[in-house]
């Protein structure tokens, strides 16, 4: 039923100084500009937007999109949502005339359509590239109060697939990384009190060296506070990886180097015990800041 990750929105406090610290220093591409939005995307992603900053009164996550395979998944997707007694109501945005929002089974909202429009990409036009200039749109991590119907609907009803999973001291489950197309994971859910909540977004870049350069351009901005974590590599899904705040403090991360499930028919989720911990989220064994523990409210949907 669905095709893949699409895109994220978000709400900034100061519309301007998001485009600086997501264009002008990170290098995502700048679709479009209104009064109260900017739509950025990768340099290889051609749809409209892969991020959508809104102007708001404070920091807030708005929704998690996806695409769908074919126009009539909208209509099974209604189905599946009545069935399961899930709120939802059409939905429209920039560059998307037809769509659902929906709220999870953990509370997350969710944009699912199947066109939106297509202004090309940037592959090949390197002098037309800024800060890094992240490729595509890779993951996101929420969070939920309880893991279990919202691993159920995503894997058993939605189609992703678990490639691995971390437990706590009790051996219980309580983080799950999905993937729909292959990567090591588009989709991760962590089973936290701050649910439901955008932990993070992440941008794919091709080389390790980017994400060095990635930190190296914040410290040169003067931004040490805003790097949080990292440059390291995580054990799960084996990725390089970067952390930042942006000015509003919400967190996004630089990444690359992670795995390609070949043989999804195969393939064996990669348990990580709690006696793990240390080096399942970061191999080199360094901890996790305080902060980490931090994560962006959803704002509800209207309506729903």
């Amino acid at each position: 039923m669905i095709l893949r990750l699409s895109h994220v929105c978000i709400k900034a406090t100061d519309l301007e100084k998001a485009e600086r610290f997501y264009a002008d220093l990170i290098g995502l591409v700048v679709t479009e500009r209104e009064p109260d939005a900017i739509y950025l995307r990768g340099v290889e992603e051609g749809q409209h937007h892969s991020l959508v900053i809104k102007k708001g009164g404070d920091p807030r996550a708005c929704y998690i999109g996806y695409r769908v395979r074919e126009p009539k998944y909208l209509d099974k997707m209604e189905e599946l949502l009545n069935k399961l007694g899930l709120r939802y109501s059409k939905f429209k945005e920039k560059g998307v005339n037809d769509a659902l929002i929906l709220l999870d089974p953990g509370g997350v909202p969710v944009v699912v359509y199947y066109d939106m429009e297509y202004v090309g990409d940037l592959r090949l036009k390197y002098h037309l590239y800024k800060g890094v200039a992240p490729a595509r749109l890779a993951h996101v991590n929420v969070t939920v109060k309880d893991l279990e119907p919202v691993h159920r609907f995503y894997v058993d009803y939605l189609g992703f697939k678990e490639t691995e999973y971390f437990l706590n001291e009790r051996g219980q489950k309580f983080v799950t990384w999905l993937t729909i197309k292959g990567d090591s994971h588009e989709l991760a859910i962590t089973m936290a009190p701050s649910g439901p909540a955008l932990h993070h977004f992440t941008y794919y870049v091709h080389d390790v060296r980017d994400v060095i350069r990635a930190a190296d351009i914040m410290a040169s901005a003067g931004l040490w506070d805003s790097i949080e974590r990292g440059p390291g590599r995580h054990g799960a899904t084996q990725g390089f990886y970067l952390y930042l705040r942006d000015f509003d403090g919400i967190r996004m991360e630089l990444f690359t180097g992670d795995y390609l499930v070949l043989d999804p028919d195969k393939w064996q989720p990669i348990g990580w015990t709690h006696e793990q911990a240390r080096y399942r989220a970061d191999f080199w064994g360094r901890p996790t800041p305080e902060s980490w523990r931090q994560s962006t409210p959803f704002e509800p949907p209207v309506g729903l």
